[in-house]
């Protein structure tokens, strides 16, 4: 949960502009990789009223487009056809990326993907990373909230730049990784107000290999950073004890986008600290961060190579509406660690 000058630089690369609402919906432009980076987290909840209320209020995000109850989802997600969802698309002002979309699912036997977990636990994705102005009035906000954390927010210095970094769960099992920049001053990122939109997945990893083969290798995102601790001399925002993070051998590697507009992925391994392991809840309609989803001009294809490469398809190439892209073609596959990832090939340009 690291921020390199690597990383910074491809990510800060993302100008927030504002767009209108017909543009900013439109197809994905034709991906020179795989995997570009994931431009949605799906976050399966069971109101969204206290979500929009933080986002909003705390997060100065917007309601970028709210659905009453639909269907649309339930063959993607192989649901019984009584099932219904309710979802808020939740953006932060100006972007067009790093999307939270929200979503209720009614009439389905739901588990929670991580309960009581731990940061250094596996499987699924552990936490969505936002940069943050005023980390101690987010914590504050968050505190009345019912968030907690395993730990304070912890203060660091890494290639130069120092950064405070705090890691809450909230009341409903989501973690969120909140970023400050102390010093230097940060640049690029015109549309941060409050909280930024989401720009980074944690996921702790059983098997770095077999996640890098996939994130870096069959999807093609660029390698942006490197590190080796997840704290200082001690205190470290996966709340692991003290002694055991000055000694654990801790490797982080982060995925980016390589034009820098979509969201990154990083990958934690902690092998000496492993506990249970998530990954065989980690996908919808389950509680918490249920996936990522993909923007990509060509969803038979895409999936076609997953197929070439001996990834199973979790949910097939199908045609969907979903606001507010509209008519979709789209799939779903499930890489290492069980981390769910949609595919979208929205079908109208505007």
């Amino acid at each position: 949960m690291r921020i390199t000058p690597t990383r910074r630089r491809l990510i800060a690369a993302a100008a927030a502009m504002a767009v209108a609402p017909a543009r900013a919906w439109a197809g994905a432009p034709a991906p020179s990789v795989l995997m570009p980076g994931w431009r949605e987290a799906i976050l399966i909840v069971p109101d969204l009223a206290p979500w929009i209320e933080t986002l909003t209020t705390v997060g100065g995000w917007e309601v970028a487009y709210r659905s009453a109850r639909d269907a649309s989802l339930n063959t993607l997600w192989s649901l019984p056809a009584t099932v219904r969802t309710e979802q808020a698309l939740m953006r932060n002002i100006g972007t067009n990326r790093g999307y939270i979309r929200l979503v209720r699912v009614l009439g389905a036997s739901q588990v929670q993907i991580r309960p009581d977990d731990q940061a250094w636990e596996t499987g699924g994705v552990q936490a969505l990373d936002l940069r943050v102005v005023d980390l101690e009035a987010t914590r504050a906000a968050l505190h009345a909230r019912g968030w907690r954390a395993p730990s304070d927010p912890v203060r660091y210095k890494t290639y130069g730049v120092e950064v405070i970094q705090w890691a809450p769960t909230s009341p409903d099992g989501v973690r969120l990784s909140f970023i400050q920049r102390i010093a230097p001053p940060l640049v690029g990122w015109a549309e941060l107000k409050h909280w930024s939109h989401a720009a980074n997945a944690a996921v702790t990893t059983r098997d770095m290999a077999a996640a890098a083969a996939f994130f870096g290798g069959l999807a093609g995102m660029k390698e942006a950073s490197h590190s080796n601790t997840v704290g200082g001399d001690g205190p470290n925002v996966m709340g692991l004890p003290w002694a055991l993070a000055r000694r654990t051998p801790t490797t982080i590697v982060g995925y980016a986008d390589p034009s820098g507009l979509d969201g990154a992925v990083e990958l934690i391994a902690l092998p000496e600290a492993q506990g249970r392991d998530y990954a065989p809840a980690a996908h919808p309609p389950n509680l918490g961060i249920a996936g990522l989803r993909v923007m990509t001009a060509d969803a038979a294809l895409a999936a076609m190579r997953f197929r070439a490469q001996g990834y199973g398809l979790a949910a097939p190439v199908q045609t969907l509406t979903l606001a507010p892209y509209g008519p979709c073609r789209a799939f779903a596959v499930t890489a290492p660690d069980g981390v769910w990832l949609e595919f979208l090939q929205p079908l109208q340009h505007g």
